[in-house]
């Protein structure tokens, strides 16, 4: 069995009479890129800021690495990395001084320090510009410094809040790719962001939370479950014939036509279209293409919000 180095059980948060976080209770294995989704609001980067030990939780408790989030925050913060909302940097310090000063608040060695700091400014392009003051710097370049700052203790728990947010394409690429190497070295990675592509590219397993957990699961599932329609058929025409016996067959659940198309929902598509294509043809309804779609994460997402269901 795999182990959990994130237990997280019943924890709210309120601030003053406003509640932000109900009853959340989440796992999070070790190695994963663990995705966490949800609309505005819907304490999304509060819980992020309490596993950073940045926020106290109302009630509940949080351990991470089998340290307790509140009584040991010190030892917590010496094995995580985090980006949050902002970057953070200071705009008086040059960006070589200003990840010499982390460094330093990590209890890193000087020597290892300005490796690990040269390594991961010339990865993410900005060698260059280790002397140029940090408030100078473009929204992005901002960013990166803020990721690299994340990075430098070479943590086990890295916490990433929209953490491609400002970043150009060959950036947004590099972070993605040291996420995923990160996994592989069995680092645990919390993975939040807006961009469900992003989710669904890079998370073994995410959480949809709106002020309490909606659900928990993985990608593959969740398109299995919310996604509308799973399965394109285009016929030659007997448009109307084929309406009717979709209409007629028990495995197809629901169905809607689109022009020379129908697009259909079925429990198992690999089980269900050699079925569906043997009614076609024994009806002579003349198939030009059978298959499954591959709905992204988005379309299953919007799906559930506007079905207002729990998973």
């Amino acid at each position: 069995m795999e182990e959990s180095v994130i237990q997280i059980r019943n924890l709210s948060k309120s601030f003053g009479s406003k509640k932000v976080l109900t009853g959340l209770s989440l796992d999070i294995k070790k190695g994963s890129i663990f995705g966490l989704l949800g609309p505005n609001g819907a304490g999304k980067t509060t819980t992020l800021r309490m596993l950073s030990c940045l926020l106290a939780p109302t009630s509940g408790e949080i351990q991470i690495l089998g340290y307790q989030v509140g009584p040991q925050n010190e030892q917590i913060r010496k094995r995580i990395g985090a980006v949050t909302e902002s970057p953070g940097v200071y705009g008086k310090l040059s960006i070589w001084d200003n990840l010499e000063f982390f460094a330093s608040c990590y209890g890193m060695s000087n020597l290892k320090a300005d490796r690990r700091i040269e390594d991961l400014l010339k990865y993410f392009e900005l060698w260059e510009k280790k002397d140029q003051l940090a408030g100078r710097l473009s929204k992005g370049q901002k960013q990166k410094v803020a990721i690299i700052r994340a990075l430098l203790p070479d943590p086990d728990i890295l916490l990433l809040d929209e953490a491609t947010a400002n970043l150009d394409p060959v950036s947004i690429r590099k972070l993605k790719d040291l996420v995923l190497q990160s996994a592989k070295q069995g680092k645990t990675i919390i993975y939040c962001s807006h961009t469900l592509s992003e989710i669904d590219e890079l998370c073994t397993e995410f959480a949809i939370i709106k002020g309490e957990l909606l659900t928990h699961t993985t990608p593959a599932q969740f398109r299995h479950q919310w996604s509308t329609y799973n399965v394109i058929l285009h016929v030659a025409d007997e448009h109307e014939k084929a309406a009717r016996l979709l209409s007629s067959l028990p495995l197809v659940q629901s169905f809607e036509r689109r022009g020379e198309q129908f697009h259909l929902k079925v429990e198992d598509p690999a089980n269900a279209n050699p079925s569906l294509l043997r009614h076609l043809i024994e009806s002579k309804i003349p198939v030009v293409f059978l298959e499954q779609s591959s709905n992204s994460l988005e379309d299953a997402y919007l799906s559930m919000l506007q079905g207002g269901a729990h998973a």
